[in-house]
């Protein structure tokens, strides 16, 4: 039988509330053990990366500090997760008929390791919506046990991304509350292994940290309590501080939970934007303490953050300090958010003529062509979005800028974006885009 503190309950938080304090939980706490190096809609949209793809590493292991498996005398029974009325229907009408694939499920003799293989594979195309499908499938059929729960929450999170990814997030939301309350204590088992002298035995959570990342987004934009996503990044950021400041801890270890942390104040930032609270989201991001070294991709999320909060001044600050050369895209950025286009049209221009290739090229060609737009120079900006379409790139604020360009300048903008579909679906497969794209893309 099945201990009580294993059942399913609702709103039993593994953590009491803190002391009111003047640091927050998702600072970086003052490490007595020292810190270790930590290893690195209708108008024209400017862009900073193309998009990000999903590779099956990510379904095979999401959480490498997660209990790799449970004490032998205890059993998790996850069979809620494997309801049929959990996931819902999924279609492709909303996608262009050029770029539609067949749903692929497992036939009735098929064996649970060629479904995962199959869906790996979808994963690595960029078939996010079939991935998602599939995914859905596995869950629901006699192929998983209730009690594997690795796998379940590996399909779980793969199926909930790949509805983000595919553009279905609020399907994605409403499907993320079958996890109900994720600080219940149902969702914490104690480690194996007994405490010693020199070991704290630590509570150790069941469910990988991506899905319960991902899970506080969705469940608050499902329950419509935006104040809910917030309260759960400070919950898991509590736990988060609490594992670094444990003096057993490996240093690799510490270095994660450091990151984990850092990631959570971003998050959290960016959670007071949408709310639209932007002085909260000033005042959060000013005193957010990162990990160190900061990498070029955390002072990037930083600068960003600060524009969207409209801080010119103080991303200004922030780019001015930045070193590494990669940095120089935020000079033309900062004009872009100032209204001075001219000048980051000779910017943008600059950085793609400093080098023979960038690995951001086509972000800053995508980026030079919005500015030559609001400059009111559609044929120029009309080419170069085109010369980045013929040079195999299609990633979704690319066609998007390029549909909208199509129905500035000619009046058979529909037969453009139509043909526009045709191009991007004779592309060759990368992995590195969304294929299952929908008719939003193309403003269709």
């Amino acid at each position: 039988m099945e201990a009580p503190a294993s059942k399913h309950t609702r709103n039993i938080s593994r953590s009491s509330r803190p002391r009111s304090s003047t640091k927050g939980p998702l600072d970086q706490p003052d490490d007595p053990l020292g810190s270790g190096a930590v290893n690195t809609s209708a108008s024209p949209t400017s862009s900073t990366a193309e998009d990000g793809g999903f590779t099956g590493a990510s379904f095979n292991n999401l959480d490498p500090l997660g209990p790799d498996e449970l004490p032998p005398t205890l059993e998790k029974d996850l069979g809620y997760l494997l309801r049929y009325d959990v996931y819902h229907s999924l279609s492709q009408i909303e996608i262009p008929h050029a770029l539609r694939s067949e749903f692929l499920a497992p036939t009735s003799d098929e064996s649970l390791s060629t479904s995962l293989a199959t869906l790996e594979r979808l994963l690595a195309e960029g078939h996010f919506l079939l991935a998602a499908y599939l995914c859905g499938t596995i869950l629901t059929s006699s192929l998983i046990s209730p009690t594997d729960i690795k796998r379940i929450f590996s399909l779980f999170y793969t199926r909930l991304a790949c509805l983000q990814l595919s553009g279905n997030t609020i399907i994605a939301a409403q499907e993320s509350k079958a996890l109900e309350d994720l600080s219940s204590a149902f969702y914490y088992v104690e480690p194996i292994s007994e405490p010693s002298e020199n070991h704290t035995s630590y509570p150790r959570h069941i469910v990988p940290w991506p899905l319960r990342v991902l899970a506080i987004r969705l469940q608050s934009i499902g329950f419509g309590d935006s104040r809910r996503g917030i309260g759960g990044l400070y919950e898991i950021g509590l736990e988060a501080r609490r594992e670094i400041l444990r003096p057993d801890l490996a240093p690799h270890e510490r270095n994660i939970w450091r990151e984990r942390l850092s990631d959570l104040g971003m998050r959290n930032v960016n959670a007071l934007i949408e709310m639209g609270d932007l002085d909260a989201a000033r005042r959060s991001l000013g005193i957010l303490r990162m990990s160190e070294p900061e990498s070029e991709t955390t002072t990037m999320r930083k600068a960003l953050l600060l524009l969207l909060i409209g801080d010119l001044d103080a991303a200004r600050q922030l780019c001015g300090g930045a070193s590494d050369a990669g940095n120089t895209v935020f000079s033309p950025l900062l004009s872009m958010a100032d209204g001075r286009y001219d000048d980051a049209v000779v910017e943008w221009r600059a950085l793609i003529g400093n080098e023979n290739q960038r690995p951001d090229e086509a972000m800053i060609s995508q980026n030079l062509a919005v500015c030559l737009l609001y400059t009111g120079r559609l044929n120029e900006a009309r080419e170069v979005l085109e010369s980045l379409v013929q040079a195999n790139h299609s990633f979704s604020s690319l066609v998007f800028n390029l549909s909208t360009v199509y129905e500035l300048c000619s009046d058979k903008s529909a037969k453009l974006k139509t043909d526009l579909v045709e191009t991007v679906a004779k592309q060759p497969v990368t992995g590195a885009t969304n294929l299952d794209r929908p008719n939003g893309d193309f403003k269709l």
